[in-house]
């Protein structure tokens, strides 16, 4: 099968096979050789990238020798002192870095691998458009290791949250899955259960190998078992309970809304009558007047909007990627460059805008980012332009622009959406996918 096929008919099928994501199944051969080669890549690359920006959060390692659960912090500080070499395969790097048995949870590789980011969401492209983008949105989580059983231990995922399994190997796995009534008959439902021997006889068992998709839903209680060294890269299908639909969305407002002022709040007298530390509350919002001075349900349906934006605008990942600046310490103000080059975005991302003409204000939310300009006409067209996904010359694309404006604010503009990897220059990088028929050509010759 190639990248091609999985299109809305293979995702229907996958959907009756399934009894619409409440049954676990077993696809076998669906990956092609191409693809498990080029998912390799892209896990190396988003480690070497993640590595490269010091990123730890969601980063899980455990050494089963060390004791049953217990995650190893000591060693992931030397991990990240030695990424995977300059087109080292994946499988070559985790011989190289561990000698003994190993299990490595990565949460978000999304972040930090433009193939992952881009690829498995065209993959995914037909299925989401047949059930919709999940409240809360996709991500991957990317296990390797030969640990034998997964560090976890028997558990249960979050509620809601679906995961389709890529496996790549080369070593294959097997899961065991207990409905929810039996292993609570078994067990009063103990969760991260490492008594395991004694259940297996009660479970079912789901064996899969290289080139396999693994489908199971979020409420079966499980355990895998890994031997021999393999990679698993897993799309999450995030459907929130109603209470954490509602704290994601109070986590726009934390995350965008609130200035870092730490100033101390002095001692207060006649504390209940003294208005005070109302004014001080209110100083640290980033909010206009009108939000502030609405009505509640409009507070929040303003956020709610926001949360929507920003999903949508990365194409429903839930994390948006690392910006150049923290990658490659890019600096935004450095935009002359882009003048005399080529710029084209990424299928499936799409930027979408507001316009508050009264401000004056342009608000643009890229891959999951809100960026703030002073409104210009010719913005929308450029914007327009750049979601066809065709190339553009950028001094083509602003030219418009500069009738009224200064060059500079139209680059500096771009300087901007570049940073949020909005924007991709031509012929700027080799693609994992070039690194991947090469490695290929080479095994061929």
């Amino acid at each position: 099968m190639s990248n091609k096929e999985f299109n809305k008919d293979f995702w229907q099928q996958f959907i009756d096979t399934n009894k619409n994501f409440t049954q676990t199944c077993v696809i076998k051969n669906v990956i092609p050789e191409d693809l498990v080669m080029k998912l390799k890549n892209a896990v190396a690359e988003g480690l070497t990238n993640r590595f490269k920006t010091k990123d730890l959060d969601g980063f899980r390692l455990y050494f089963p020798s060390q004791g049953k659960g217990k995650e190893n912090s000591e060693f992931i500080d030397e991990l990240y002192k030695n990424p995977p070499l300059e087109n080292e395969e994946i499988i070559d790097y985790c011989n190289r870095a561990f000698k003994e048995k190993f299990g490595l949870i990565v949460n978000f590789l999304e972040r930090h691998s433009g193939f992952i980011s881009k690829e498995l969401r065209m993959i995914t492209e037909p299925l989401l458009e047949i059930i919709g983008i999940p409240a809360t949105g996709v991500d991957v989580t990317v296990f390797i290791g030969n640990y034998g059983w997964t560090p976890l231990g028997i558990h249960q995922d979050h509620k809601g949250e679906n995961v389709l399994h890529f496996h790549l190997g080369p070593g294959d796995k097997t899961m065991y899955i207990w409905d929810q009534e039996k292993y609570k008959d078994l067990t009063g439902t103990k969760h991260n259960n490492f008594e395991i021997e004694p259940l297996l006889e009660h479970a079912e068992k789901y064996d899969f190998g290289t080139g396999d998709l693994f489908f199971m839903p979020w409420d079966k209680f499980h355990i895998g078992k890994s031997d021999d060294l393999s990679i698993g890269v897993t799309f999450w299908f995030n459907n929130p309970s109603k209470v954490k639909f509602f704290d994601r969305i109070l986590n726009t407002f934390y995350r965008d809304y609130i200035h870092e002022n730490k100033d101390i709040i002095a001692p207060q007298h006649n504390f209940l009558e003294n208005n005070d530390t109302f004014e001080e509350f209110l100083s640290i919002l980033k909010l206009d007047e009108e939000i502030l001075n609405g009505s509640t349900r409009d507070f929040f349906k303003y956020f709610y909007n926001e949360f929507k934006h920003g999903l949508l605008s990365n194409a429903g990942w839930q994390a948006p990627p690392q910006s150049r600046e923290k990658e490659d310490k890019y600096n935004v103000d450095d935009y002359e460059f882009l003048l005399e080059k080529e710029i084209y975005t990424n299928e499936p991302f799409k930027m979408i805008y507001k316009v508050d003409e009264e401000k004056e204000q342009f608000y643009l939310y890229v891959r999951g980012t809100k960026i703030d300009m002073r409104y210009h006409p010719e913005l929308i067209n450029i914007v327009d332009n750049l979601n066809t996904h065709k190339t553009w010359k950028v001094s083509e694309l602003l030219k418009n622009l500069e009738i009224e404006w200064p060059i500079e604010a139209g680059l500096y503009f771009l300087s901007m959406i570049y940073d949020k990897k909005g924007i991709e220059i031509s012929g700027e990088s080799r693609t994992v996918i070039q690194e991947a028929e090469n490695i290929l050509l080479e095994e061929e010759n």
